[in-house]
């Protein structure tokens, strides 16, 4: 896939998520139907949360030769009623913000630096166009999870 294509993606994640998380009903956006899982709210605020650590990425493959980076664990490393406390309208705010960061930040990469290799403990190959790539395909899970939620009847209500 063409790297613009992907940055055309990113840039509209954030209106597709507003749009979807308030499509579901006030009531139910807090809902943890599935036990040990997120809801459509916690869904929604992690993606504010994981794009401030990806902005941090993106700034470092520009700055670094060959950055290596640590993995990311919500919900193992936090508090698990962080994302279920958070602000939604802020989380939404902070994160079109920090999305528009993020795709200037790669927009200041070179053609070569798109295959820029990094180390992360979880993947063979990380490089910004990989990075770039996972982040979209990220931003897609978390809408489908937020969709499948409350549009799932097999799911049990609260």
């Amino acid at each position: 896939m063409e790297k613009n294509k992907i940055l055309d993606g990113l840039r509209g994640s954030p209106a597709i998520l507003r749009e979807l998380i308030f499509s579901v009903p006030e009531g139910r956006r807090k809902e943890r139907r599935i036990p040990g899982k997120w809801s459509a709210h916690e869904h929604a605020c992690h993606m504010a949360k994981a794009q401030a650590m990806l902005n941090e990425r993106a700034r470092r493959f520009l700055t670094e030769e060959k950055p290596v980076f640590v993995p990311y664990f919500p919900g193992k490393t936090t508090d698990a009623d962080e994302l279920l406390r958070a602000d939604l309208h802020q989380s939404l705010n902070t994160f079109e913000k920090l999305r528009v960061d993020f795709v200037n930040l790669l927009g200041q990469l070179k053609d070569a630096d798109w295959q820029k290799r990094a180390e992360h403990p979880e993947y063979d190959n990380y490089t910004p166009y990989l990075m770039a790539r996972h982040v979209l395909l990220h931003d897609f899970t978390h809408m489908y999870r937020i969709e499948e939620l409350w549009l799932t009847r097999d799911l049990p209500h609260k």
